[in-house]
């Protein structure tokens, strides 16, 4: 296949530029997804010799194979890349498209927002009151996942925004980011569990019960894990491996099981008297909680949602330290 790369990088992506619509890339998604171009041509209910077709303008145009032919497609070293451009090109384009729908319903653009369970309870909501008073016409979407899940998104376009734990990971990524508060997490049970109200509690205490457990390869695990070897005990029994904050409170309130939440999602929890906190500390904390962006430069819309988030969190700790 010719170099189409030949006469240097600038001339590589002129030729990109005039050649590839945003057809190709979705072809180039789907093969890759399917593995044949049979199946990638019903897919998206087109010929097989179209599909052919879509694909030769590609590599032609990048230059290179990007797919090895067999009774499978299998992508060459060169498709990783490019199928990483066509994730980005393609989500940026029915992001952009949304906010011209927005914009078009009156609103004035619209910011997606990932957030960890340590954001739910009092920043986020404090935020979107105090953006709707001062922005209304920003369209808000809200999920919740775990720390790598919603940095893994980040990246892929698919958030414009995150509100999470400042960890090694997240700090090495080399993103815009905004620290806010500093989160402790809590070991809490059910307010009549055996070890509550204890002045003092060990950790072989703990681990005489059973724990729900965040997921393994997280910051949290890790922590919990150094903390058990640090006390030279062995690692609990675990009852789950779970993130759903609902579904763990029920289970903590209906069972012998202790598990770690944070600071913040716990305050209300346990003011109310739903749960206890036992006077045990992990070895070590797991990052900051702040904020996550990718433009270097902030556009108006984004912008304004940054703010709304600094301004939230530093009136909700001069209230009352319920963020912490």
């Amino acid at each position: 296949m010719p170099d189409s790369n030949a006469e240097g990088p600038e001339a590589a992506t002129a030729l990109w530029t005039r050649r590839i619509r945003l057809r190709h890339l979705e072809v180039l998604l789907t093969i890759a997804r399917h593995g044949s171009l049979t199946a990638a041509a019903d897919a998206l209910g087109i010929t097989q010799p179209a599909m052919s077709q879509w694909l030769a303008d590609i590599e032609a145009a990048a230059g290179v194979s990007l797919f090895e032919r067999g009774r499978r497609l299998r992508p060459t070293p060169f498709a990783a890349p490019m199928l990483a451009h066509a994730e980005r090109v393609l989500q940026d384009a029915r992001r952009t498209l949304a906010e011209v729908q927005t914009i078009r319903l009156g609103g004035t653009g619209r910011v997606r927002i990932g957030a960890m369970p340590v954001a739910m309870p009092a920043l986020v909501p404090a935020a979107v009151l105090r953006l709707r008073e001062q922005s209304p016409g920003i369209a808000l979407t809200l999920e919740q996942d775990i720390a790598a899940n919603l940095l893994l998104r980040l990246e892929r376009d698919e958030l414009d925004l995150l509100v999470t734990r400042l960890d090694t990971r997240t700090l090495d990524s080399g993103l815009p980011q905004r620290r806010l508060f500093r989160d402790h997490h809590r070991v809490v049970c059910r307010p009549d569990h055996p070890l509550a109200g204890r002045a003092r509690v060990a950790w072989r205490d703990a681990v005489r019960y059973p724990w729900l457990m965040p997921p393994a390869e997280t910051p949290l695990h890790e922590a919990l894990a150094a903390t058990f070897a640090q006390a030279g005990v062995p690692f609990p029994q675990t009852l789950l491996t779970s993130t759903a904050m609902a579904a763990n409170i029920e289970l903590l309130r209906h069972s012998d099981a202790l598990s770690v939440q944070s600071g913040a999602a716990s305050a209300d929890l346990l003011a109310r008297g739903v749960l206890a906190a036992l006077p045990l500390k992990l070895v070590h904390n797991t990052g900051d909680v702040g904020l996550v962006w990718r433009e270097a430069t902030p556009g108006p819309v984004l912008g304004a949602v940054l703010q709304a988030m600094i301004d939230a969190s530093a009136l909700l700790e001069s209230a009352g330290g319920k963020v912490r």
